[in-house]
């Protein structure tokens, strides 16, 4: 037998082993989901943690613009002063070594404060999802298509997850998991 019809032989036994089976399922059925959905840009936006990772992720470009500014600065005094090229060299590697740490702790802060906030959001999400008995939650902006199903059959949980993250109701619930991704 050749490598064809090896291959043939193959696809012949799989598709009797598959197919009884298949077969056997039936046609597919219909269940109903509960969906709901809420805007993540309001929530954070109310969310005081998240609106300040934002702030401070502003601050730090700030920072680092006014750092590199300084430095460009120096680098020009020292050409002014007519300072050996190996100096002028050596102080410009220096900031750069300087600019590159500060970048780097910098957005390792940031991306700390933003991973706590939107966990906060994912677990405040689950929470309500929970209470209300929803089967999938969406963020309502991030619909490109379809959105208008979503709305109309959905339920809006905006104003109870900006709730559920506000400092009283973070103080009297322990945070949850966030839930986890559907299995594929």
């Amino acid at each position: 037998m050749g490598k064809l019809d090896l291959r043939l032989l193959a696809v012949l036994l799989l598709g009797a082993v598959i197919s009884p089976s298949a077969m056997a399922a039936g046609p597919a059925q219909s269940v109903p989901i509960k969906m709901g959905y809420f805007n993540l840009a309001l929530v954070k936006a109310s969310y005081p943690e998240a609106a300040g990772s934002e702030t401070l992720r502003i601050q730090a470009e700030n920072m680092l613009r006014r750092d590199v500014e300084e430095g460009n600065k120096a680098l020009v005094k020292l050409q002014e002063e007519k300072k050996p090229k190996e100096e002028i060299e050596k102080k410009a590697s220096q900031l750069q070594i300087e600019i590159n740490s500060k970048q780097r702790a910098l957005i390792e802060l940031v991306q700390t404060q933003t991973q706590t906030a939107n966990q906060q959001i994912a677990s405040a999400v689950a929470q309500v999802a929970k209470e209300k008995g929803l089967d999938v939650v969406v963020d309502g902006a991030g619909v490109f298509s379809g959105g208008d199903k979503i709305v109309s059959s959905g339920e809006d949980i905006t104003d109870a997850v900006v709730k559920r993250l506000s400092p009283a109701a973070l103080r009297t619930t322990a945070p949850e998991k966030p839930a986890a991704a559907p299995a594929k």
